[in-house]
């Protein structure tokens, strides 16, 4: 296995991984709306990118593009941001990314059923592109900007359907439906022959999930953008006392026993710590993303 970090694609990233004892660096080209960049900003720093990751001997494992809003009303590609699925998949394989990280968004205006169909019509197309340029492809678990392809429920319908298409696995999701206790070692142990990708990240939660009205509420606050102030000074004042991200090894997540499924499957890929967290920030965090470093180094024990 190789383990390695969540990072911003810019100047310095490598240096600080390599710093850390890492393998690796993802990167993350969601919309700019979703805390991304400019897809034609990202294309423009690929040569210092790549020769800093050449100088470090620090590589690109993967790069994503979630919470894409890839189909229309009708369930038809939208060619624009096809396009920029394009150009990062093209920023991925000139950086030597092994995999594209993806997602589909739900469309309410269909029905289940042509969300599903219009899904894997997409991410074939996706699949193959990827391919062209030597990436394989996982789609997250994550819930941001309405990814639903994300629980047994429609990886039965959708991966068989889409030949080559993964998982790229995130135990903390899964406490979103779930619970306190998660549901990620009933789905590792039914589909961790899937898994292509994971990311390490902690969590305690209290109650069930709030994540479904957060990310709903963004969702009408990014059609809506005249009452983003509103909104943001709402969030501002609304105490969290029940979810976190803590870092991996000091939280609930049984890594051991998730580890063990693992190796049961013969899991010998990328593994992407993905601080997250706005409670471990500062020295704080740097401290807490160290003690996870050596926490999961502990845990490939095959390596």
């Amino acid at each position: 296995m190789k383990l390695g970090i969540i990072m911003q694609p810019e100047s310095g990233c490598f240096e600080r991984a390599k710093e850390l004892g890492l393998d690796f660096v993802e990167f993350d080209c969601n919309p700019v709306e979703y805390f991304g960049r400019p897809v034609e900003e990202l294309w423009n720093s690929r040569e210092t990118l790549k020769e800093e990751s050449r100088r470090t001997g620090v590589e690109v494992g993967a790069v994503g593009r979630w919470a894409s809003r890839i189909l229309d009303r009708t369930g038809a590609i939208i060619q624009e941001e096809w396009t920029a699925v394009k150009r990062v998949i093209d920023f991925g394989a000139y950086l030597g990314a092994k995999y594209y990280l993806c997602s589909v968004a739900y469309v309410e205006e269909l029905s289940y059923y042509q969300n599903i169909t219009a899904a894997i019509k997409v991410l074939n197309q996706i699949v193959a592109y990827a391919k062209e340029k030597g990436m394989e492809c996982a789609i997250v678990n994550c819930m941001m900007g309405g990814n639903y392809i994300r629980t047994p429920e429609q990886w039965k319908l959708v991966l068989s359907e889409v030949p080559g298409l993964g998982i790229k696995y995130d135990p903390s999701h899964s406490f979103v439906h779930g619970g306190q206790k998660g549901a990620y070692l009933e789905e590792g142990l039914e589909w961790g022959d899937h898994f292509k990708y994971c990311h390490i990240k902690g969590v305690i939660q209290r109650g069930e999930s709030q994540e479904p009205d957060m990310w709903k509420n963004y969702s009408f606050m990014e059609r809506h953008p005249e009452l983003k102030e509103e909104f943001l000074a709402q969030m501002m004042h609304q105490k969290n006392n029940w979810y976190d991200n803590p870092p991996a090894g000091i939280d609930v997540i049984n890594w051991r026993a998730f580890f063990a499924i693992l190796y049961k499957y013969g899991y010998d890929g990328y593994l992407a710590i993905e601080p997250h967290s706005q409670t471990w920030q500062g020295e704080k965090g740097d401290k807490g993303l160290r003690y996870t470093i050596k926490y999961i180094r502990e845990l490939m024990i095959l390596d």
